[in-house]
């Protein structure tokens, strides 16, 4: 008999086999998703485990082969991590999944000196059984991770999508340009001629994209595009690339930014030198951080729903894993929120 800390009597597996007339090994096997059974019955001897409040002991989900613990590797370093709400909110969505269905995240951040060190990681993850799958995210035009995590044999979805066609899922936005070309067309049609953009990591897919979408926007709308500047995506080099921007001899009217971070440090760039936001020069982030809405002035931007793309590519991953997973909602393009910022 086993007995919780507070003396109650714990339900067993025993107990559960008793409940649906089955053996032991029967109640293993629907647990943890191996053949072997029907599917009438696994799903009877789920309900009566839900019912009873019962789950598998670690110990015996990783004897059985599961750990039911996702992987999630952040190659980024620690302080732009904490310095940027977006993956916050991305982890929330993956946690408010894995959570429901008795799924732990094992996350892992920091730099590798080298892709080597990295597919290290990756290797270790496989190796050691610690993980039934894994989220690839902030993928690369040429991302070796696709090919390693199949050599691996980890089951795997990724986070947005890749640049070009890859045989894993993924889940994110049908369109990926990010929204530039709305932005684009809000600022030219509110007299901005004069556009420029701060970017990203340059081999990022999401960079990429948005890129290719911006630059076809201002062609389309026949105004100009005056500088476009490549950072590692921190407010710190948010704030450099706007006050080199300004110091040109055409400065921008406009810039855009890829994420709300760096727009508010641009905003200060601007403010620095004695130019008026949006009289002088407007301001479009991206990502819609709660915090953008609070500054003065509030910052026009381009708002995705992060929370639910972690929730979709949890959602994905579980399914692959055999988990029973309810589809969630579909997921929205980007869209563009007009604030004080862009006028």
């Amino acid at each position: 008999m086993t007995r919780s800390a507070e003396g109650q009597r714990r339900v067993t597996i025993s107990d559960i086999a008793l409940l649906a007339g089955c053996s032991k090994a029967t109640v293993s096997k629907a647990v943890n998703n191996q053949p072997g059974i029907s599917e009438e019955a696994r799903q009877r001897v789920l309900k009566i485990a839900e019912l009873a409040g019962w789950r598998p002991s670690a110990r015996a989900v990783a004897l059985a082969g599961r750990t039911r613990t996702v992987g999630f590797i952040l190659d980024r370093r620690p302080d732009l991590l904490a310095a940027d709400p977006y993956h916050a909110e991305l982890v929330s969505g993956i946690e408010s999944v894995l959570a429901r269905h008795g799924y732990w995240l094992l996350l892992r951040i920091g730099t590798h000196a080298s892709p080597e060190e990295e597919a290290a990681t990756y290797r270790e993850l496989a190796h050691s059984h610690r993980v039934d799958g894994v989220l690839v995210a902030e993928t690369s035009v040429d991302d070796y991770r696709f090919g390693l995590v199949k050599e691996l044999g980890l089951p795997a979805v990724v986070v947005s999508r890749p640049w070009s066609p890859v045989d894993l899922p993924w889940e994110g936005p049908e369109h990926p340009g990010g929204g530039m070309d709305e932005a684009v067309r809000h600022l030219v049609a509110r007299g901005r001629d004069r556009i420029a953009y701060v970017c990203g990591p340059p081999s990022r897919s999401y960079v990429v994209y948005r890129t290719r979408t911006l630059v076809q926007a201002v062609a389309d709308c026949g105004t100009a595009l005056v500088g476009i500047r490549q950072t590692d995506a921190s407010a710190e080099e948010g704030f450099a690339a706007t006050a080199a921007l300004l110091a040109q001899p055409q400065p921008p009217t406009a810039i855009l930014y890829d994420n709300d971070q760096m727009a508010l440090a641009g905003c200060r760039a601007i403010n620095a030198a004695g130019l008026r936001i949006p009289d002088d020069v407007a301001v479009v982030g991206h990502d819609d951080l709660s915090v953008s809405r609070w500054f003065t002035p509030a910052l026009t931007t381009v708002s995705q729903d992060v929370f639910g793309l972690g929730v979709r590519c949890a959602t994905r991953l579980l399914g692959i894993l055999g988990e029973q997973v309810e589809e969630p909602p579909a997921f929205a393009d980007p869209v563009l929120v007009v604030r004080e910022s862009a006028g």
